[in-house]
């Protein structure tokens, strides 16, 4: 199982949240994600989990790209 985010992005309006992220968390490890108080952590989350839209890039499930799959249809 692996989840990979592609030159990911979030804007809203004129505020970068996140800025272009290459990210890559492989099954049968242990990952943490650390940062300062307003740092983009939760929004991070949400789009890994689909619950926000992401401005650039994409997200791959195993490989499948999940970038527009509803949560719903997400495993």
């Amino acid at each position: 199982m692996s989840l990979e985010l592609i030159d990911v992005s979030k804007r809203v309006g004129v505020e970068q949240h996140i800025y272009p992220t290459d990210l890559k968390l492989e099954a049968g490890g242990m990952n943490v994600l650390l940062g300062t108080t307003l740092s983009g952590k939760t929004t991070l989350m949400q789009l890994m989990a689909g619950l926000d839209k992401l401005t650039t890039g994409s997200i791959r499930f195993n490989g499948e790209d999940v970038t527009r799959t509803a949560v719903q249809k997400r495993n």
